[in-house]
């Protein structure tokens, strides 16, 4: 019989896993005398107590390891989503006219849920900073140069905007003022 172990798939174990190797190794190894006596373990543990007390050693390290980088990880993502919304108000300020514009139009949707255009950098730079999400992966567009596709507010946002009434005014004047350049625009473009 050939057992064939790798000690990549060893490392990889789970963590649950680790924790049952290292109890049932550290107990063939610490319990008292009498009550392995009483498992029949002690001619087992005669035998193979080097191999009990590699794996013992192994997996307890392996373990510790894997909870410390566990509890890191958690910690770390927990003060990067923590420091995501505290934030969220000066990133929702930083952004320009069009931007804040193309926000309070999907916020005014009951839905939050508005097409825009595919290949515009502004509506491109507001879901690169998780603002704005496509509601959809696919989508039927009638003119491929000038693709619409259906994106949503992110709850986030729209929680910003709710509880701050003085980012939600700005948002809404931009919005405004957006409105009236695209209006004079096109009176010029009617002349021209």
């Amino acid at each position: 019989m050939k057992i064939d172990f790798n000690i990549k798939d060893i490392l990889t174990l789970p963590t649950t896993i680790m924790a049952a190797l290292s109890l049932a190794s550290g107990i063939l190894l610490f319990f008292p005398t009498s009550i392995l006596e009483k498992m029949y373990m002690i001619d087992f543990r005669d035998k193979f107590g080097f191999i009990i007390g590699i794996v013992f050693v192994v997996s307890i390290s392996i373990l510790i390891v894997n909870l410390i980088y566990q509890t890191a990880s958690s910690i770390s993502n927990s003060k990067a989503k923590r420091n995501f919304y505290a934030t969220a108000e000066k990133r929702l300020q930083k952004l320009n006219n069009y931007q804040k514009s193309i926000v309070y139009a999907l916020y005014q949707q009951d839905n939050r849920t508005l097409p825009l255009p595919l290949h515009d950098g502004a509506v491109l730079e507001l879901e690169q900073n998780i603002m704005i999400g496509k509601a959809t992966s696919q989508y039927m567009v009638d003119d491929l140069n000038n693709a619409f596709f259906p994106y949503l507010l992110h709850p986030w946002v729209s929680d910003e905007l709710n509880n701050k009434p003085m980012l939600l005014s700005e948002f809404k004047n931009a919005f405004r003022l957006q409105n009236e350049r695209e209006s004079q625009s096109k009176v010029r473009e009617k002349y021209w």
